[in-house]
């Protein structure tokens, strides 16, 4: 497997497209320096207030109750085992400019929860900063952390600059057209060489070792190999952790120092009381809707910013990632590539090994994608689903869409099947959700959900894929699957949580999805993809057509999102890292197949009246479901 990725160039990498840094006698002696130039801010008028705009930011600050103004992010990365050991930021003298009105604030997140009782179209108040002397006090921040780059185990460097000073009770913006970033390091006296004997690590309960004993074969015998152990639970000793979960993160740490592996897969349902893999709970809670949520990055952020064990629990109460008392023990970037399969017996287990295998074969790519939206939130003009799903396509050159949504009318149950049926490379739904549905809302109305209701999902007007799925026949053609909205991926609340029942549906539903494990976040209007879940949404996308390996996708994702946003982390940056998660194989590319794909046409028309006749009993709905599944 890693001869399909670029090795990393042994000594400093710089990131984020803002040039390379030539290499000096100072950076041999472990000094760095870099001048950063910056442009003069643009002034744009919107309404009540205004808004600076900069050509070299990378993001805005995104911090509650304050003024947004441009962040620039520069992204170092330094050969593992490095120590940082000092950075300093020198700002040019600063140039004084009045401005006519009060910048804008960062915009209020709300929940994307169906059961939430939020609504956002309450006339807002006027801010008047009347707390801030000076905004930002500090211009600059960095933190350090080690990750993946390109498959390999670096420590990166994350440095925000902030050009731009405000003194709202003046109305005066003071900028800078240049700074000069100093970097202090110590190389690691003996360059950290990982072996490379393993690719991949699957973790499985002992009682699924046999069905998944074909992927083992599958993967060690595909040219070249994806060289793959299989290790049981019952085979991981205790090894002084505070808990199960921590051992089992020691044993990752050492099969990637002992093996090299850089890929894991994660197998057993979650659900609470009766969890067959051991879940670690993340404690940044969104009241009264939820105290905690299933974290699978707690496995793969292994090492923290000096090379230690990443531990998530400060205070050493039990509670893992608890806001904010432990995030400082929080390293977040993922340090192998993982992937979950929460399944809850044998069957589902060799129905997900079928559909690893039989993906590459029969993946031919179309270039079409499925997607839906609507009126997320109903407050202004703008449909922030759809809005979402538009700038979606702009990362997917050459694809076309079919765009159900709440104000075309197309966004009906029938019509998402057909179009999983019609033999898609990727699914797009942005809207509000749970553990087990998805809906949004038609243009200014939010009493109003769609989907509409059916027979069959009578008690669930929205998309519930327990039962509203048999429809769907496209066991050739399995699209990766991208949920922007609450909990579609809590599967410690349910055996059929929507994310997951996309990837175990036999006959047919997606491959892979990504979505939250908890309360997901989004700003109204035209913000809706400019951070939280739709920031993930819109890149996961990019990362989909540029990186095309699943679990580097997700990973990339996430530290893609920490450096970033970095400067102004809230707990909803903190928490829309942790709930990211990928139901799927981590390995899995992709790509063309090596045969033209067979989507069965107008089949399960049969199949969908009975089911309809049979929707109002859920229970005769599951048993039958293998039945469907071969019907289609």
């Amino acid at each position: 497997m890693k001869k399909l990725m670029p090795l990393l160039a042994v000594g400093i990498l710089v990131l984020g497209g803002l040039g390379a840094v030539a290499e000096t006698e100072r950076e041999k002696e472990g000094f760095l320096s870099e001048t950063v130039v910056f442009s003069q801010p643009i002034i744009c008028e919107k309404e009540e207030y205004i808004s600076l705009e900069l050509a070299e930011a990378t993001s805005s600050s995104w911090e509650i109750d304050k003024p947004m103004l441009p962040v620039v992010t520069k992204v170092y990365t330094f050969p593992f085992g490095t120590h940082v050991d000092n950075v300093k930021v020198s700002f040019s003298d600063s140039i004084e400019q009045k401005i006519s009105k009060l910048i804008r604030p960062m915009p209020e997140l709300y929940p994307l929860s169906i059961n939430t009782v939020k609504k956002v179209n309450e006339p807002e108040t006027l801010v008047t900063y009347s707390d801030i002397d000076v905004y930002p006090e500090n211009q600059f921040s960095y933190r350090t952390g080690a990750g993946l780059k390109d498959g390999e185990h670096v420590i990166y460097l994350t440095v925000s600059l902030k050009p731009v000073q405000y003194i709202p009770q003046e109305n005066t913006i003071f900028y800078s057209t240049s700074a000069v970033i100093d970097i202090s390091y110590t190389p690691p006296e003996n360059p950290v060489i990982f072996p490379d004997e393993y690719d991949l690590l699957i973790i499985t309960p002992a009682q699924f070792e046999s069905a998944l004993q074909p992927l083992v074969d599958h993967k060690n015998g595909l040219d070249p190999p994806v060289r793959t152990i299989m290790v049981s639970l019952d085979d991981i000793l205790p090894s002084g952790g505070f808990d199960e979960q921590e051992d089992i993160k020691y044993f990752i740490r050492d099969a990637i120092e002992d093996w090299g592996i850089t890929y894991v897969i994660l197998v057993g349902a979650g659900v609470e009381g009766q969890e067959l893999f051991p879940v670690r709970y993340a404690w940044i809670a969104s009241q009264p809707l939820e105290d905690n949520f299933p974290s699978d990055l707690y496995y793969a952020d292994v090492y923290n910013g000096t090379g230690g064990f990443s531990n998530w629990d400060y205070n050493g109460n039990g509670k893992y990632a608890e806001w904010s008392v432990d995030m400082v023990n929080v390293d977040v970037h993922p340090d192998v590539y993982l992937g979950k399969l929460p399944c809850n017996n044998v069957g589902e287990v060799n129905t997900i090994v079928n559909k690893i295998i039989d993906y590459k074969a029969h993946n031919k790519m179309t270039k079409k994608i499925l997607q839906g939206g609507g009126d997320s939130f109903t407050s202004d003009s703008i449909y922030e689903g759809e809005h979402a799903n538009t700038i979606v396509m702009t990362k997917l050159p050459g694809y076309s869409t079919t765009q159900l949504w709440g104000s075309n009318g197309e966004l009906t149950k029938s019509n998402i099947a057909k179009g999983f049926n019609s033999g898609v490379d990727f699914v797009d739904l942005c809207g509000h959700g749970s553990w087990a549905s998805f809906a949004t809302h038609p243009p200014k109305d939010d009493e109003t959900w769609v989907p509409p209701a059916t027979l069959i999902s009578q008690r669930h007007g929205w998309l519930y894929w327990d039962f509203d799925f048999y429809m769907t026949n496209n066991a050739k053609k399995l699209p990766v699957c991208v949920y922007k909205s609450c909990s579609n991926g809590k599967y410690t609340k349910n055996e059929n949580c929507l994310s997951w029942k996309t990837v175990s549906k036999s006959g047919g539903g997606g491959i892979a999805t990504f979505s939250a494990s908890g309360i997901g976040y989004g700003a109204t209007g035209t913000d809706i993809v400019e951070t939280t879940t739709g920031w993930m949404e819109v890149h996961t996308f990019e990362e989909l057509i540029s990186t095309k390996i699943l679990g580097q996708v997700w990973a990339n994702d996430i530290t893609d999102y920490y450096n970033t946003f970095e400067s102004n982390f809230e707990f909803v940056d903190y928490k829309t890292m942790l709930e990211w998660a990928m139901f799927g194989d981590p390995t899995l590319v992709i790509e063309d197949g090596d045969d033209p794909i067979n989507i069965p046409v107008n089949k399960p028309v049969f199949t969908g009246l009975l089911v309809r006749l049979i929707g109002s009993f859920p229970r005769l709905a599951r048993l039958l479901e293998p039945i469907f599944a071969r019907l289609n």
